[in-house]
């Protein structure tokens, strides 16, 4: 046939042109799952200092290597982190505009029925990030070296001491209610805009107390200005604080973590979503990535974006729950 198409013109054409028309599938195979005409923007809704921002900053530098495509971190925070979920639901699926979110995702909807969308809905969630256990932390200069210490201490002052948060049912919040609960003292609440400030006041010892992921502490613990007195995990000790008990192992029954994760806004484009998650678990094999993970106390995780909406959906219900029990307001 190719014969024939090379001594009739006519022939030849169309030759070419059903040439071209079989290898277009195979070009659209090979494309990028976007154009890189523009910047990824990671929208986070806490200010700079905290994990969420470090988690950010270093999925955002790594996916752009990997992905040939540039990567920003953009800092919305306000109202309970409302501002940039708004932000992320409302843009355009076409992944130039994602969201990297902790555990608030599931803990402030509760508190805020106007919000104006819904997580489980007006999302597209594309995949699990790493989990960090929560950490008990105090400033040095307390003196309280252990858990039960810190527990008999509040114990004696009920209320005088206080406890930070990223604001009123954010998941710092709701972890320390659970910790009263179950170990029965009773602090003071302090909200903040976001962990950054909330540990600089942990620091100065304006709070008495504040659960957050260890990178947001590690730093002042080796610099002597914290002290971690127990780990709340669902496992054992970390290797990035080998001398600090779990709480379990304080005698108090406290197993909860931050998890991270990254969504798309409703809608998200299948191929760019694929493309996302088959590169956060590109990142999370370069042995430099899983190095600093281990050395913060971090596990990625790289479930997909099912695992993330199952996980989202489970959270709701549980601290929806504590919410209403307790009746706590933004």
């Amino acid at each position: 046939m190719l014969r024939a198409a090379l001594r009739h013109p006519l022939l030849m054409v169309c030759a070419c042109l059903a040439l071209m028309l079989a290898l277009m599938p195979a070009a659209r195979a090979q494309a990028p799952a976007w154009p890189a005409e523009r910047p990824v923007r990671i929208i986070i809704a806490w200010p700079p200092g905290g994990t969420t921002d470090f988690v950010s900053r270093l999925y955002a530098r790594h996916l752009g290597e990997l992905l040939g495509q540039s990567f920003v971190v953009e800092n919305r925070p306000g109202g309970g982190g409302s501002i940039a979920w708004r932000a992320v639901a409302g843009a355009r699926p076409d992944g130039y505009t994602l969201l990297l979110t902790e555990n608030s995702l599931a803990t402030a909807p509760p508190l805020m029925p106007d919000l104006g969308l819904d997580v489980r809905t007006d999302f597209a969630p594309v995949s699990l990030l790493v989990d960090y256990p929560s950490v008990i932390a105090v400033p040095a200069a307390l003196p309280a070296q252990t858990l039960p210490e810190l527990v008999a201490l509040a114990r004696r002052e009920p209320g005088v001491l206080n406890f930070g948060s990223m604001g009123n049912g954010s998941s710092l919040h709701l972890y320390a209610e659970t910790l009263q609960d179950v170990a029965g003292f009773r602090m003071t609440h302090v909200p903040y805009r976001g962990a950054g400030p909330a540990f600089t006041d942990l620091v100065a010892g304006r709070i008495q107390m504040l659960l957050a992921a260890p990178p947001t502490v590690l730093g002042a613990v080796r610099g002597g200005q914290v002290r971690v007195v127990a780990i709340g995990t669902s496992g054992g000790r970390i290797p990035a604080l080998p001398e600090v008990p779990t709480a379990r192992e304080a005698g108090v029954d406290f197993p909860f973590s931050y998890w991270y994760g990254l969504l798309g806004p409703k809608g998200l484009e299948p191929a760019v979503a694929a493309r996302l998650l088959e590169g956060v678990r590109q990142v999370h094999a370069l042995p430099e990535v899983q190095a600093r993970f281990a050395e913060q106390g971090g596990v990625p995780l790289g479930g997909d974006g099912e695992a993330l909406a199952k996980l989202l959906a489970e959270e709701l219900t549980r601290w929806g729950g504590l919410i209403r029990a307790k009746g706590i307001t933004p």
